[in-house]
């Protein structure tokens, strides 16, 4: 009997951190059919992110998953490279677990010429729990449009788009 209790407690357990877990944005691209999501825990009072994930997803199907550490932040967190690149950066200088604050997002504009492309956000905390602003407006998803050449084929991030 003291088996079943253990197993009944852990699915409980289980359940409850699965259902604490929260979608913040999703991040699709037109170089392949991947979906990113960026997925957070709050704490039990709802004030402070205790966990911040990138998942991945192919077909449907998680395939991998970086937890995001708010104290990475300050250096930056590589969040996509390709061979010696570094695809996609996102840093910050004052993100606290409890407020938000500033992120940037630094992007490979072109691999051929080194340049590359940062984008400011905002990681706010509102009733709800954190939300994402761009411009002072809150969105939910990324949509990131490669940069191509006729030659070589992607050589970066042309633009992301922030859409509600």
């Amino acid at each position: 009997m003291k088996v079943f209790y253990a197993v009944l407690f852990y699915s409980l357990v289980a359940v409850g951190a699965e259902a604490a877990e929260k979608v913040l944005c999703t991040v699709t691209s037109d170089i392949d059919s991947d979906v990113g999501k960026i997925v957070y825990e709050m704490d039990a009072d709802g004030r402070a992110i205790t966990h911040l994930y990138q998942d991945t997803f192919h077909n449907g199907s998680r395939t991998e998953r970086i937890e995001l550490k708010a104290d990475g932040l300050r250096d930056g967190i590589v969040l996509n490279k390709k061979d010696k690149y570094v695809i996609m950066r996102m840093q910050s200088d004052n993100f606290d677990v409890e407020r938000g604050g500033v992120l940037r997002l630094d992007t490979l504009y072109s691999a051929l010429s080194g340049e590359r492309k940062e984008y400011v956000m905002e990681m706010a905390m509102d009733k709800a729990g954190p939300i994402l602003l761009s411009g002072g407006k809150p969105f939910t998803k990324m949509n990131v449009t490669a940069k191509r050449s006729k030659v070589f084929g992607v050589i970066g991030i042309e633009r992301i788009n922030f859409q509600p």
